[in-house]
């Protein structure tokens, strides 16, 4: 049965989520070596990152194969801390022969005009489409982050995932405003640096859906194994 089917009203939950991210060979192995109930306790839906694997869609699909976990697939911008190619046409190759498999696919909001056909294929699908907004160095003023959140619906875009440094307590708090507040369609908001461990159990609490940790090794600072993640989310 196509993943997505199993796991279409992920974007309704009502507890936060953790996605565990897989960002390289050694990492997928580790997934999918893990029994049923290992993967459970691991992540409620797992990442693939598509431009760090660098695997061939045909074999990636065959390493899943009997896999129930639901699958974000991701090909990130290279702008936004991806490692394939900026080319929309290159991102799209990877994401698009497995749409089929996934749950949600995420997409910088930066892409979406350039990459509407692969948004349009994915609504096909029935598989909702991340925007996401990443900052590496600093969190943008307000008027950004929401910006970033008003831009998403017109580009047909599902849910909003911003991730930015915080360099300061005020950093998180104005993050913890964004989580809680009323917004058209679910967000999930995470902070990186120093204060990013802490700011992914603040900001799950504050309302933020996917929460985001790792599998293997970190592909971003102050993430939390994902495991220990969904267990501490699990008693807030």
């Amino acid at each position: 049965m196509p993943q997505h089917l199993s796991s279409k009203n992920l974007l309704l939950s009502s507890r936060p989520l953790t996605v565990g991210v897989v960002a390289d060979g050694t990492a997928l192995e580790h997934f999918l070596g893990l029994d049923a109930p290992a993967r459970e306790a691991a992540c409620d839906l797992v990442e693939l990152r598509l431009d760090t694997l660098k695997l061939d869609p045909v074999d990636l699909r065959a390493r899943l194969a009997g896999n129930t976990t639901p699958i974000l697939l991701t090909a990130r911008h290279p702008a936004e801390g991806g490692q394939g190619t900026p080319e929309a046409a290159g991102r799209a190759a990877q994401i698009e022969p497995l749409l089929d498999l996934a749950a949600l696919i995420d997409i910088e909001l930066r892409s979406a005009p350039e990459m509407q056909s692969t948004i349009q294929k994915a609504r096909a699908h029935g598989v909702p489409v991340i925007g996401s907004f990443h900052d590496f160095q600093a969190t943008p003023a307000d008027e950004v982050l929401q910006g970033a959140i008003s831009f998403a619906q017109p580009a047909g875009i599902d849910s909003v995932k911003i991730a930015t440094f915080l360099n300061s307590q005020d950093d998180l708090i104005r993050l913890m405003k964004i989580a809680a507040g009323p917004h058209r369609m679910r967000v999930s908001v995470m902070g990186m640096g120093p204060w990013g461990r802490l700011s992914r159990l603040v900001l799950a609490k504050c309302g933020s859906l996917l929460n985001y940790g790792f599998i293997g090794t970190s592909n971003a600072p102050g993430q939390w194994p994902a495991a220990e993640l969904k267990q501490l989310l699990s008693q807030i």
